[in-house]
């Protein structure tokens, strides 16, 4: 969430000349209700500069990586192509220079916060220095066909968060990002937006409200040479986009007095915080007792299931597939973030669903031999009958065209007169006479 705040990456894919440091700041009331001056300050590595608008997708999906992975160890472990295909890059050389390229910026840049880093375990804003990542490395992945005898196992890839970032994480300073909803937005200010206002609405409030300057400048950051109306242009096509998915039912600029600075007002969809109770009382008594087991406070878990019941039957669900150090405050910070599910339980409930739909057509199949031999069966029978209402002679000759047949169309069966598949193709060739 510190990193949702303030931007860490440049609103575009170029490096401007010139320009390898970016400053943004804000003043907001603390929880004692005194003025807190933030200042955050962004500046690129020497050799590889500012990150760019494409690194921001990377370190989203590195951080789907790591929930995924529980955050259970700031060094996470994966493949070039697994990343490529989270960010819906192509498979080809110049999506893994670029993902390299977006590595060595987040790992070169440095973010210095002057009380703009939010330290959950103290409860209050300090000031810290640091890099996103601090180590890398990527290995590529073996193509073409594999060669012959024994072959030394391909190590991972793996990416290693700056020890700052981690801690934060671990400490439950997170938010569940919806990242299917990210990468499908198309421009940089549309997911940046999104990233900013989705903390927002956290606290289950349906409405928000930002000068447009300071959104413009210090949360998106929009180059500071911006007037106004090219500001509200920037936002258009993200306002479009945002409102098109269901994130935003409405804003609107209002100034609220002729010299003050103009503000924008956002609507967001009713639920969009807390689920608000759904099920029945006896049901939410046995939620509280079930997060109590799992080690959260009495109190907590029933202001929890009073607000949240559904979100908390959900994580519950996918608490066995996570890997936490604190498993009470990861489970209470994946219901108020709604959390996704993690890839173990998705990866168990595709096995589950494959050997159910396996069983289902093995039952099938089952139920279709036991048909088809009912149905021959019922066939056999039927043709006996017609054959012993049928005189001698008229049995005797049918019986005999039949074997006729029988033997120009398969002479290997034929040739074994005496056996139940002989017996029955025969009944079949009888049956198909008879009804001619």
């Amino acid at each position: 969430m510190n990193l949702a705040e303030f931007p860490f990456a440049l609103l575009s894919d170029r490096q401007p000349a010139g320009i390898d440091t970016l400053e943004f700041s804000d003043t907001i009331r603390g929880k004692d209700g005194q003025r807190v001056e933030r200042t955050w300050i962004v500046t690129g590595g020497e050799e590889f500069g500012l990150p760019v608008a494409s690194d921001e997708q990377v370190y989203v999906a590195l951080m789907e990586v790591t929930r995924e992975q529980g955050y259970s160890s700031r060094v996470i472990h994966l493949t070039r192509y697994e990343l490529i295909k989270r960010l819906g890059w192509p498979d080809k050389g110049g999506s893994y220079k670029r993902l390299k390229g977006a590595l060595d910026r987040l790992l070169g840049v440095t973010i210095t916060a002057r009380q703009a880093f939010w330290d959950k375990t103290e409860q209050s804003y300090v000031d810290v220095g640091f890099h996103i990542i601090d180590d890398y490395a990527l290995y590529a992945e073996p193509r073409g066909r594999k060669p012959s005898g024994p072959r030394r196992p391909q190590p991972l890839s793996y990416v290693a968060w700056n020890e700052v970032i981690f801690a934060s994480f671990q400490a439950g300073n997170i938010k569940q990002l919806d990242t299917g909803f990210y990468f499908a937005l198309r421009s940089a200010v549309s997911r940046r937006l999104f990233r900013y206002l989705d903390k927002k609405r956290l606290d289950g409030k349906p409405a928000f409200r930002i000068g447009l300057r300071k959104l413009g400048f210090e949360k998106l950051g929009m180059s500071r040479n911006y007037y106004p109306s090219h500001i509200k242009q920037e936002l258009e096509r993200a306002h479009r986009e945002l409102q098109q998915h269901g994130f935003l039912t409405g804003f609107k600029y209002h100034r609220p007095a002729r010299n003050a600075d103009e503000q924008v007002l956002y609507w967001f969809p009713r639920g969009a915080g807390a689920t608000g109770p759904q099920l029945p009382a006896d049901e939410q008594a046995e939620l509280v007792e079930a997060i109590v087991s799992a080690g959260v406070t009495a109190a907590v878990a029933r202001r929890l299931v009073a607000d949240r019941a559904p979100e908390v039957a959900r994580q519950l669900e996918y608490l066995p597939y996570r890997s936490p150090n604190d498993p009470p405050a990861m489970l209470v910070e994946a219901i108020r973030g709604q959390w996704a599910p993690p890839a173990s339980y998705l990866k168990a409930r595709a096995q589950q669903e494959q050997a159910r739909r396996e069983a289902d057509a093995e039952l099938r199949r089952h139920e279709e031999r036991r048909r088809q031999l009912r149905d021959r069966q019922a066939a056999t029978e039927a043709c006996r009958r017609a054959l012993a209402a049928l005189s001698p002679t008229e049995r005797a000759a049918i019986e005999s065209t039949a074997r006729r047949q029988l033997e120009q169309d398969n002479p290997a069966l034929a040739a074994h007169p005496d056996s139940a598949a002989y017996e029955a193709v025969l009944l079949d060739y009888i049956a198909t006479l008879l009804e001619s």
